[in-house]
């Protein structure tokens, strides 16, 4: 995020410019080291299903819909989940459940790798729904449009480069070794909104507007 010395001043003095930054900060470094470790994973779908299935390519399909179905899950009950969590709780349970499903791809037969899948399709949407909203509550209207943009290049660059790197290591490298480091990765990408104070959605309406 590129920061003129005005606006850095004016982010030192303001509360509100503040709070935004800490919000961006906090969810969004998560929210960035997710989507980096998602582009990895996403790389290695084709060997998990040939090289650890031992089934066709259409197969990734019915992974993908598994996936799917997780995240319509967790989109019905983003909302109750956030006020009960907090953003940061809730962004942190996703880098969770996003690692433990990487993880599960690892393993051996055909049931870990669909509920790997759907814990996956579950826990991404979280990181994501949570630095948004952030974004959107925290900003003034004024500066939305351009805060947003940047949030989300800072969101979603690194699993556009994850997904080349990826596909390189996937051609080198053990896939069951590539994932089980990768979920790794991911359970320690929760570990960065979670050492935070989750902020309810309550709480928005005390943030003052300009």
């Amino acid at each position: 995020m590129t920061t003129t010395p005005r606006t850095a001043r004016h982010l030192l003095r303001d509360r509100e410019a503040s709070l935004i930054l800490g919000a961006v900060l906090v969810s969004g470094f998560g929210s960035s080291a997710t989507a980096l470790v998602a582009g990895v994973n996403g790389a290695s779908l084709y060997a998990v299903v040939d090289a650890g299935l031992g089934r066709a390519p259409s197969w990734a399909g019915v992974l993908y819909a598994v996936q799917g179905a997780g995240s319509v899950a967790t989109g019905l009950a983003a909302g109750t989940l956030m006020r009960r969590l907090g953003e940061r709780g809730f962004a942190a349970g996703g880098c969770a459940l996003f690692g433990l499903g990487v993880a599960a791809r690892a393993l051996p037969g055909d049931a870990p790798v669909p509920a790997g899948s759907l814990l996956i399709g579950a826990g991404l949407p979280c990181v994501l729904i949570a630095a948004l909203t952030a974004v959107q509550r925290e900003t003034p209207a004024d500066r939305l449009g351009v805060t947003a943009g940047r949030v989300h290049t800072l969101l979603y660059a690194p699993n556009a480069v994850a997904l080349v790197a990826g596909a390189g290591l996937v051609a080198v490298t053990d896939h069951r070794v590539l994932l089980a480091v990768t979920g790794t990765a991911a359970l320690g990408c929760a570990v960065v909104p979670a050492r935070g104070r989750g902020v309810r959605s309550g709480e928005a309406e005390e943030v003052p507007r300009r």
